[in-house]
Protein backbone atom coordinates (compact mmCIF):
# COMPACT_ATOMS: atom_id res chain seq x y z
CA UNK A 1 0.00 0.00 0.00
CA UNK A 2 1.37 3.63 -0.98
CA UNK A 3 0.29 6.98 0.46
CA UNK A 4 -1.05 8.61 -1.53
CA UNK A 5 -2.28 6.06 -4.34
CA UNK A 6 -0.61 6.18 -7.35
CA UNK A 7 -2.03 8.98 -9.38
CA UNK A 8 -3.91 10.50 -6.76
CA UNK A 9 -4.32 13.84 -6.28
CA UNK A 10 -3.55 14.72 -3.00
CA UNK A 11 -5.82 18.20 -1.59
CA UNK A 12 -3.52 19.20 1.60
CA UNK A 13 -3.82 22.36 3.73
CA UNK A 14 0.15 22.68 2.90
CA UNK A 15 1.27 25.75 0.90
CA UNK A 16 3.21 25.13 -2.63
CA UNK A 17 6.96 24.74 -2.00
CA UNK A 18 5.71 22.29 1.91
CA UNK A 19 7.06 19.10 2.36
CA UNK A 20 4.51 16.16 2.20
CA UNK A 21 5.68 12.31 3.04
CA UNK A 22 5.22 9.98 0.72
CA UNK A 23 5.07 5.92 1.65
CA UNK A 24 5.38 3.14 -0.12
CA UNK A 25 6.95 -0.28 -0.87
CA UNK A 26 9.25 -1.16 -3.86
CA UNK A 27 9.78 -4.80 -5.38
CA UNK A 28 12.62 -6.41 -7.42
CA UNK A 29 12.03 -10.09 -7.19
CA UNK A 30 14.69 -12.76 -8.13
CA UNK A 31 16.38 -12.41 -5.00
CA UNK A 32 17.84 -8.55 -6.24
CA UNK A 33 17.65 -6.21 -3.21
CA UNK A 34 16.14 -2.13 -3.95
CA UNK A 35 19.34 -0.15 -3.77
CA UNK A 36 17.13 3.22 -4.65
CA UNK A 37 13.85 4.66 -4.71
CA UNK A 38 13.20 8.19 -6.60
CA UNK A 39 9.77 9.82 -6.07
CA UNK A 40 8.47 13.03 -8.40
CA UNK A 41 5.78 15.37 -7.40
CA UNK A 42 5.77 17.65 -10.17
CA UNK A 43 5.76 14.81 -13.34
CA UNK A 44 9.21 13.91 -13.51
CA UNK A 45 10.78 17.68 -13.60
CA UNK A 46 12.56 16.81 -10.25
CA UNK A 47 13.36 13.31 -8.52
CA UNK A 48 13.51 12.72 -4.56
CA UNK A 49 15.40 10.35 -3.39
CA UNK A 50 13.51 8.12 -0.73
CA UNK A 51 15.02 6.75 2.54
CA UNK A 52 14.51 2.47 2.16
CA UNK A 53 13.07 1.66 5.47
CA UNK A 54 12.19 -1.94 6.98
CA UNK A 55 13.68 -4.64 4.63
CA UNK A 56 16.15 -2.29 3.33
CA UNK A 57 18.81 -4.66 4.93
CA UNK A 58 18.56 -7.92 3.41
CA UNK A 59 21.85 -9.74 2.14
CA UNK A 60 22.90 -9.06 -1.34
CA UNK A 61 21.36 -12.02 -3.79
CA UNK A 62 19.48 -13.33 -0.88
CA UNK A 63 16.66 -10.22 -0.76
CA UNK A 64 12.74 -10.77 0.12
CA UNK A 65 10.73 -9.36 -2.79
CA UNK A 66 9.66 -5.74 -0.59
CA UNK A 67 10.93 -2.90 0.66
CA UNK A 68 9.51 -0.45 2.81
CA UNK A 69 10.71 3.25 1.68
CA UNK A 70 9.53 6.67 2.67
CA UNK A 71 10.13 10.37 1.16
CA UNK A 72 9.95 13.85 1.50
CA UNK A 73 8.93 15.50 -1.35
CA UNK A 74 8.16 19.57 -1.83
CA UNK A 75 4.63 20.30 -2.99
CA UNK A 76 4.85 22.15 -6.64
CA UNK A 77 2.71 25.43 -6.96
CA UNK A 78 -0.79 24.77 -8.87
Amino acid sequence: MTNPTPNQVAHAALDPGEDMTLHGFAWSGGGRGITRVECSADDGRSWHTATLTQGADQPRGRAWAWTFWECEVPLPSP
